[in-house]
């Protein structure tokens, strides 16, 4: 299945996505300079930018991941909800009701509950969408912090779930059968480039490492190697980057843990 991508920042939701349905990443839209080059290094598919020029395209697509920005409704914010500028829900649910695909994964902040969630549900009802949703925390599949983030699957409301659409199967879940990737060296390929298998640090059975944890200071200042494996993220996937200190704190802080992702997509659709 092809995947697009809308805001994920460093693409730890696509990387869940893709693993768990079998997808391929063809394309994003995400106007943040630090994310774009992580995009382009990792994933190597087009940029389209800014997603209101989405609509005006000729895409095929299956599933559709969007991270939307959570700043509207963050509780560590002035909370402005769909009075903020930055509130580009009506812009993805345009997408969404033009291209119609066959399975919408959506994520924010918990906050997003009490702030501009039933407007989002609404919308998606309107469109002809079914929705699933639940609260997970990166404390839930082993990751020592909380960050509870909530989770959107969505599907057209005339099948009775994701496994239902045609030509749907299930993946194979190694957790899920009482093996740990970390000793099966499971990996997961797609286009041209390996990445280790998401359960290489954190699972919903498993929270030790393969490798050893980075030191959390360096020079008394906080080490972004530290927050990078915090974060369940392979070895440099932001580190790596030719982006400033602050920009890999940046683009660390707006991402979403993929093991988290994964697991929720477990519990929305199994």
């Amino acid at each position: 299945m092809k995947l697009l991508s809308l805001c994920t920042g460093y693409g730890g939701l696509d990387l869940a996505a893709e693993a768990y349905f079998g997808a391929e990443l063809i394309g994003c839209a995400d106007i943040d300079k630090s994310a774009s080059i992580a995009i382009e290094k990792h994933f190597g598919v087009p940029n389209y930018g800014d997603i209101r020029n989405i609509v005006n395209l000729d895409l095929e697509f299956d599933i559709l991941t969007a991270g939307y920005p959570c700043q509207p409704f963050s509780e560590a914010g002035q909370r402005k909800g769909l009075t903020d500028e930055r509130h580009i829900w009506p812009h993805i649910a345009e997408i969404i009701g033009k291209f119609r695909p066959r399975i919408v994964v959506l994520e924010n902040v918990r906050g997003h509950l009490s702030l501009g969630f039933r407007e989002v549900l609404a919308d998606l009802a309107r469109i002809g969408y079914d929705s699933k949703w639940r609260v997970v925390r990166a404390s839930d599949i082993g990751a020592p912090h909380h960050r509870a983030r909530i989770f959107v699957v969505s599907y057209p409301n005339n099948v009775r779930g994701v496994w239902d659409l045609p030509g749907s199967s299930r993946r194979h879940d190694p957790c899920g059968q009482g093996e740990c990737p970390c000793d099966s060296q499971y990996e997961h390929r797609t286009h041209n480039r390996q990445v280790p298998e998401l359960g290489r640090r954190f699972t919903p059975r498993c929270a030790m490492h393969l490798q050893a944890t980075p030191d959390a200071l360096v020079d008394g200042k906080l080490n972004p190697k530290f927050v990078e494996y915090m974060m369940g993220l392979p070895e440099g996937w932001v580190t790596d980057l030719p982006i400033s200190r602050n920009q890999q704190f940046k683009l660390l802080g707006n991402g979403v843990v993929p093991q988290q992702a994964y697991y929720a997509l477990q519990l929305l659709c199994d």
